[in-house]
């Protein structure tokens, strides 16, 4: 049974998560590498240490038995060594001996793929960051030592993070028709405590909202809710679809009952 949780990462997304694991009765420590956040953790704070998987120092974590990490850490765009970094948090793992991991991923690895995407669509990443979050997916999978589960994530929504600022007076944007895949914070929240809970593990999930309004609807909406300029958007021919993230699998897998179902709906909220 899973009782003590290694966040790693303290970020927009790690943070909240390891409020709620905490607010869920599990002990949870999570880790930053600003040190202005070193606090000790009360109420539903987790308690926050600095690590740098950079410079990683394994002595500072080595004291707690954990039973899952949670690796939440996003690439820099300054940052080429990502693969690295993933690395090094799987040296920890092994290190301190925890036997469940869970990698936070991006629907990104399936680059440019057009139409509709699924759990078993071949991912075919573009950027450096996505090959390395194939790769590392693909070698956790091979461990003996821990079992690892992936989360692939849309685009990500919720809290200070609004998109009626991302495209906000912006002109001649493109793909006005293509599908929007996002899925708001407290949902991604919401599958991790469900793969944590059902013991999910060798998996590898999506977190996407169910709903897919067109790219010009939803950005339009989103900025007015702002009172931001909307973009204009260039309808031209022969117009690009992009793809179409369909989570149906793991939302079925899991029975995860989505918070946020409706993304047009959660905007007007």
């Amino acid at each position: 049974m899973i009782k003590n949780i290694l966040v790693i990462g303290s970020g927009w997304l790690g943070l909240s998560l390891a409020k709620e694991l905490k607010k869920q009765g599990f002990t949870v420590k999570s880790t930053t590498t600003t040190p202005t956040k070193e606090i000790i953790g009360s109420g539903n704070m987790p308690t926050i240490v600095h690590f740098d998987s950079h410079n990683a120092d394994y002595k500072k974590l080595a004291s707690d038995a954990f039973d899952l990490i949670i690796i939440t850490i996003p690439p820099k765009r300054t940052d080429n060594d990502y693969l690295l970094q993933l690395m090094t948090l799987h040296e920890l793992t092994l290190t301190l001996g925890i036997k469940n991991l869970i990698f936070i991923s991006s629907t990104s690895v399936w680059g440019e793929c057009t139409g509709k995407v699924v759990e078993q669509t071949p991912m075919t990443p573009i950027t450096d960051s996505a090959k390395a979050m194939v790769a590392f997916e693909e070698f956790i999978n091979t461990q003996t030592n821990y079992q690892a589960t992936t989360i692939k994530l849309a685009g990500l929504v919720g809290g200070t993070r609004h998109p009626g600022r991302f495209l906000a007076g912006k002109k001649n944007v493109g793909s006005p028709y293509a599908p929007v895949n996002m899925v708001v914070r407290d949902d991604v929240i919401g599958i991790v405590l469900a793969v944590i809970t059902q013991n999910q593990w060798q998996q590898s999930f999506i977190a996407c909202a169910p709903s897919h309004p067109t790219r010009e609807a939803f950005y339009t909406t989103a900025a007015k809710r702002l009172g931001l300029e909307p973009a204009t958007f260039a309808h031209v021919q022969p117009e690009i679809t992009g793809k179409l993230i369909d989570a149906s699998s793991t939302k079925k897998q899991l029975n995860y009952q989505y918070q946020y179902n409706d993304l047009m709906q959660w905007l007007e909220q």
